[in-house]
């Protein structure tokens, strides 16, 4: 008798234990579900009719300015110049500095649950998407990612445990860097949904700096079917 009810307090232990494991398992299968649903428009919206358009814009802008300066007159290549010149920082072409916020995106370095998918932990391409298209709504004028300028031709997509940004892979820490102003961008960032719940999966910290220095875009700009417009 006494065997048996020691066996049945422990099986009851066992049971507690597992169900309790597979009801995280299953939080975090939801909270992975419904923040990927949720960010998918987001981005897609904003990085399509925002950052694409406009930068291209600048860029096809400074592409044709430097022809024009071949054929005007000395007296007019100062002006044009100077419009270049604001053209290169519209578009990502130069380094710039100012104050702003850095963002670290960090894969987990906490042990994962009984169960738990490996995939859960790491950092993955939507994140740092994510987090750029926040900085962006948010203010930022200038934003890099792990020092490479985010243009309109910048692409970022997951390359087996590493993320490739720019032709170049790139392991965990991400360190995201946003010139613009440091509380509106803080806000954004503490304040959405998709942020806090994968601050439960990997590690994502964030804080204002006074100064800061984005590099700029060292690639090279090429548009297989744009022209410049005339202006």
């Amino acid at each position: 008798m006494g065997n048996s009810w020691r066996w049945s307090l422990i099986l009851g232990m066992v049971c507690m234990v597992l169900g309790m494991g597979l009801s995280q398992q299953i939080r975090l299968v939801s909270l992975l579900n419904n923040t990927t649903r949720v960010q998918q428009g987001r981005i897609l919206t904003f990085l399509v009719t925002r950052t694409v358009e406009q930068n291209q814009i600048l860029e096809n802008q400074v592409t044709n300015l430097r022809t024009r300066i071949h054929t005007l007159p000395p007296s007019r290549v100062t002006p044009a110049a100077e419009k270049l010149a604001v053209a290169d920082r519209m578009a990502g072409l130069t380094s710039v500095v100012g104050p702003g916020v850095e963002v670290t995106l960090h894969d987990a370095t906490k042990p994962s649950y009984p169960g738990e998918p490996p995939i859960y932990q790491l950092v993955h391409d939507q994140y740092v998407l994510h987090v750029v298209a926040l900085l962006s709504a948010a203010g930022a004028t200038a934003i890099s990612i792990d020092g490479q300028r985010y243009v309109s031709t910048t692409s970022i997509f997951c390359a087996g445990p590493t993320i490739r940004i720019n032709g170049i892979n790139y392991g965990s820490p991400y360190v995201v860097l946003a010139v613009g102003p440091p509380q509106a961008l803080l806000t954004a960032l503490a304040d959405d949904p998709d942020v806090q719940g994968w601050s439960q999966l990997v590690s994502i910290s964030y804080r204002a700096e006074n100064h800061l220095k984005v590099m700029g875009y060292r690639g090279q700009v090429q548009f297989n079917d744009a022209r410049p417009a005339k202006i």
